[in-house]
C-alpha cells in the first residue's frame, strides 16, 4: 500500500483538518482517527487499512515539518529598545530578530528559518538594574566594574610576594 500523502496540506486534509490548525490539532485528529480505525474497534478491510497507512504517513510528515521552539530570556531594556541574538537549535545557529517594544510571550521566527519559533521573555530584574544606574548612566557602569574586578587585598598581597621572590 502507498500512500497518497504528498504535501502538507494534503496531510491536513486526511486528518480532516484545515491547512495550519496546527501540531497539537493534528496529534488529536490522528489519536481520534486510529483509535477508529484500529482493528480492534474495526474490522479490518483494504479500504480501512489504507485509510489508516494513510493518517500515519499525514501525521509523520507535519511532525517531521512542524516548527521546532526554542525561548529566550532579555531584559526589559531590550524588549524596548530591539536586539538580535544568536541562539542554537542542535549544532545549528540560529539568529533571531527582536524588534523594539516586544512584550512577554510573543512569538518570533528566526532570520530565513520559517520552521522556527522563537518565544520571548522579558527578565523583570533589569527593570530593577536600570532604575538602580539608570539607563545610560556609564559612570555607575564604570564604577561597578571598576569594584568587582579590582583584585583584592589578599590577591594583590598573593602577587606581591611572588614579584619579589622572582628578584631574588
Amino acid at each position: 500500500m502507498t500512500s497518497r500523502v504528498g504535501s502538507i496540506r494534503e496531510a491536513y486534509a486526511v486528518l480532516g483538518l484545515e491547512p495550519g490548525a496546527g501540531f497539537k490539532a493534528a496529534k488529536t485528529a490522528f489519536r481520534d482517527a486510529a483509535k477508529r480505525l484500529h482493528p480492534d474497534i474495526t474490522t479490518p478491510s483494504p479500504d480501512t487499512l489504507s485509510e489508516l497507512a494513510d493518517i500515519v504517513a499525514a501525521i509523520r510528515l507535519i511532525e517531521a515539518n512542524r516548527p521546532a521552539c526554542l525561548e529566550i530570556e532579555i531584559s526589559a531594556a531590550d524588549a524596548r529598545k530591539g536586539v538580535s541574538r544568536a541562539l542554537k537549535l542542535g549544532d545549528k545557529p540560529v539568529i533571531v530578530r527582536i524588534p523594539a517594544g516586544t512584550e512577554n510571550g510573543a512569538q518570533l521566527a528566526a532570520v530565513g528559518e520559517d520552521n522556527v519559533m522563537v518565544t520571548i521573555s522579558i527578565r523583570e530584574t533589569a527593570e530593577r538594574w536600570d532604575a538602580l544606574i539608570g539607563e545610560n548612566d556609564d559612570e555607575a557602569l564604570s564604577n561597578f566594574v571598576d569594584e568587582f574586578s579590582r583584585p583584592s587585598p589578599m590577591s594583590r598581597f598573593a602577587r606581591w610576594i611572588r614579584n619579589s621572590q622572582s628578584v631574588a
